[in-house]
């Protein structure tokens, strides 16, 4: 795990960054602590996202909380310094 709670994340701020080949989405996400994180999404995963996900470049974070969660217990979730 990269932090013990994700309430300070989901409080925070996303921004889409940038889409990799293969629909990956790069969210970077501002913690309310003012700590920032880079977070994945896989956006060919149909499973995960679904048939028809759509995402604004600025969100919630809570909308994201999902896959902040999925990424810090796999550790994928980054730490930004």
């Amino acid at each position: 795990m990269v932090v013990n709670d994700i309430k300070p994340l989901v409080k925070g701020k996303a921004e889409l960054q940038y889409v990799m080949g293969g629909g990956i989405c790069v969210w970077h996400i501002t913690a309310d602590d003012g700590r920032k994180f880079q977070l994945e999404i896989d956006m060919s995963d149909k499973h995960d996202v679904g048939e028809t996900a759509a995402f604004h470049p600025n969100e919630k974070p809570l909308l994201l909380m999902r896959w902040i969660r999925k990424a810090n217990e796999n550790d994928t979730l980054i730490e930004l310094k």
